[in-house]
């Protein structure tokens, strides 16, 4: 398992510049690795987002957009907030991240508290900013411990335990916590998303990122918007003949029926996920 620390940074280089480039270059770069190998494709990690590879004109592009307050910043070369914070708690963006790292080729994985939209503390000096207490509930010490807890703690604002927590969010079937869980299922479905040989696609809008994967005969169409508007979208499907139905897997808003040949709608910031029909069906 190789870490793909070059694509995470410039993942949010890409959603700072609603423009996929930067990730469509980062896969199209990274070195080749064995077969029994699998590259390691993360959000948000226990340290400081760092964005060290990216040249320093494109680190201040994202420290402008997502750690405006030098304080915010760890080692001139990252930062050290958490996703949601980070965001400004969008749920459309968060969910855009999060869609990306499971679709994209590789390995998902995920750091405690993204499931839920964990907050971080900036109270707390250095890396440990991002190392706080997991908020299974709300009230004192947010269920983590019935002490006083060895690691920080979100006591108030947006993401304090009485506003994201894991008991509540189980009750509620639009929470971050149920769209991940979700996710997670939809993405078990697709193995051509971590088995299969993958190919970005052309399309006729530079905000939309549309890649495949194909693995055994089966093929996967994912798509995703960067800029905050609504867009058609264009892409080209050789091996399936217009009007064939492409079943959606996993989306952002519920669409009409998707048919080759034919745009398909993407929110601001929207994704979807489609399976394509066999192969041996033209």
């Amino acid at each position: 398992m190789r870490t793909r620390f070059i694509l995470n940074q410039h993942l949010f280089l890409a959603l700072v510049r609603h423009d996929p480039a930067p990730i469509v270059t980062a896969l199209r770069e990274q070195p080749e690795i064995p077969e029994a190998n699998q590259w390691a494709n993360f959000i948000k990690n226990h340290d400081e987002l760092t964005l060290d590879k990216l040249t320093e004109a494109e680190r201040e592009e994202v420290f402008a957009a997502l750690a405006p307050d030098p304080d915010m910043r760890s080692f001139g070369r990252g930062i050290r907030r958490r996703v949601p914070p980070m965001l400004d708690g969008d749920r459309r963006r968060i969910e855009l991240l999060y869609s990306l790292l499971l679709t994209l080729p590789g390995t998902p994985v995920l750091l405690y508290g993204e499931e839920i939209g964990l907050g971080d503390d900036q109270r707390v000096e250095g890396r440990a900013a991002v190392r706080v207490a997991m908020q299974w509930t709300a009230g004192p010490a947010a269920g983590f411990t019935t002490g006083d807890p060895a690691v920080p703690l979100v006591t108030e604002g947006p993401f304090a335990p009485e506003k994201v927590n894991v008991a509540d969010q189980r009750r509620d079937p639009e929470s971050l916590l149920n769209w991940m869980e979700r996710a997670i299922r939809a993405r078990k479905e697709l193995p051509e998303l971590g088995w299969g040989t993958w190919k970005v696609l052309d399309t006729d809008q530079p905000s939309v990122l549309a890649h495949r994967c194909d693995w055994l005969g089966q093929g996967v169409l994912v798509l995703h918007n960067l800029g905050p508007e609504a867009v058609r979208v264009a892409v080209q499907l050789d091996d399936a003949k217009p009007g064939r139905l492409l079943a959606e897997v996993l989306a952002n808003r519920r669409d009409d029926p998707v048919e080759a040949g034919r745009p398909l709608a993407l929110d601001g910031y929207g994704y979807r996920w489609l399976r394509l029909p066999p192969a041996e069906s033209g």
